[in-house]
């Protein structure tokens, strides 16, 4: 057992390692990602015939997700993800409505899907996607230190940036006011900037503002300059849906009510509030039978043997425990303890000769855009993992 363990793991020529980037050389926007010493000095080759396996299982699994939000909606059970009624009706309006309310990005979490392993995606990162810049400026940056014009799966920027400008058609505005908005810590405001950065190449007007500086009325979002207040057109925003309505209900209220009346359209929209909710995986796999996610579950059922616990609307790995035949393998601490549980199948991370266990992210936009990954010396990839590019092999 233990040589065919090692035989699955990933062998030491796909890795390699590059000299370390100098902060003069490095865009501003990754400059405090460079201070957390969180990126990885080595590259990860991936195959061809890997990186067609990830697209078409993330094809695959945007797929189901549309087909399972069509029959939530329709038969009005949006509620038994906890979803409050008073922003069901929001979030229906803007599925309905895709045109204007369109996905702009988000990332799926596989486990394995290298070497051997058949990759099963374990959640949708489809509200407040972080790994921007990392996935947009420093994976090519480290992919130019590679001789021999090496090639990697990243088309998000482009992919971010031609939904935008179909938004801007159809908003019909020459130059449309794009704010990003977070909560105002750093790594979510380069984040949004990244997107901000975007939105000006596709022709709109855009701000950055702090979540406490923007003004919610019943008229609109709107974006103070000095003594001016302009109109938002397109409020994107790195504040998750469900702290919204569970936390702040009178702002949930007013956005629901200003979607509702097509005043502002906020990316990513309402209904990705289903998505990010990991019930929503249990009613995939209820009503959705596949083999592409990994089958998750309301409550413990009994022929889960080795299984993962998480909470409901979970993030950065926090709260998360793996029980294999009745014995804890791994737990994680956190700040979503509180809420409610699912259980999912366990199924195994990549892991390399010494142990390092890797994650693989697909963005998704209309299509399957970028790869990422991100490694740890643990089964459970939290906040302290490193990012790793990649390469083609």
């Amino acid at each position: 057992m233990a040589a065919e363990s090692r035989l699955d793991r990933l062998e030491d020529s796909r890795f390699k390692e590059i000299k370390r980037l100098k902060k003069k050389h490095v865009p501003h926007r990754l400059h405090w990602f460079l201070e957390e010493d969180y990126f990885s000095e080595e590259l990860l080759g991936i195959y061809r015939s890997e990186v067609e396996q990830l697209r078409r299982i993330s094809d695959e699994a945007f797929y189901l997700f549309q087909r399972a939000t069509d029959k939530i909606i329709a038969e009005h059970k949006l509620g038994e993800l906890g979803i409050p009624l008073s922003f069901q009706k929001c979030i229906e309006h803007s599925w309905k409505n895709k045109n204007k309310y369109p996905f702009l990005y988000g990332r799926f979490d596989i486990n394995g899907g290298l070497k051997s392993d058949y990759g099963r995606i374990i959640e949708f990162n489809a509200d407040t996607c972080s790994t921007l810049p990392e996935t947009l400026l420093w994976q090519p940056l480290q992919l130019e230190q590679l001789k021999g014009n090496p090639q990697s799966f990243n088309t998000l920027k482009f992919d971010i940036k031609d939904a935008l400008s179909n938004l801007k058609s159809y908003l019909g505005k020459d130059k449309p006011v794009f704010l990003g908005t977070s909560f105002g810590y750093i790594e979510d405001k380069e984040n949004v900037n990244c997107i901000i950065d975007i939105a000006y190449e596709a022709g709109y007007k855009p701000f950055y503002s702090d979540l406490e500086h923007v003004i919610f009325s019943d008229e609109g979002v709107f974006h103070q300059i000095g003594d001016e207040y302009e109109d938002v057109d397109v409020l994107f925003k790195m504040i998750p849906w469900d702290w919204m309505f569970n936390d702040e209900p009178e702002l949930a209220h007013t956005l629901s009510d200003l979607i509702l009346n097509d005043k502002v359209v906020v990316l990513n929209p309402p209904y990705t509030a289903i998505w990010q909710n990991k019930k929503f995986l249990a009613y995939i796999t209820q009503n959705f039978p596949n083999n592409i996610l990994a089958e998750t579950y309301l409550s413990k059922e009994p022929s889960l043997y080795n299984y993962v616990q998480k909470p409901v609307y979970g993030r950065l790995g926090e709260n998360i425990s793996i029980e294999a035949m009745g014995n804890s393998e791994a737990k994680s601490k956190g700040d979503f303890g509180h809420q409610d549980m699912v259980f999912q199948k366990f199924y195994p991370l990549n892991k390399d000769e010494e142990n390092y266990f890797y994650q693989i992210g697909m963005f998704y936009t209309t299509r399957a855009s970028a790869i990422n990954l991100r490694a740890q010396d643990s089964k459970i990839i939290t906040d302290d993992c490193e990012f790793m590019s990649h390469f083609i092999i």
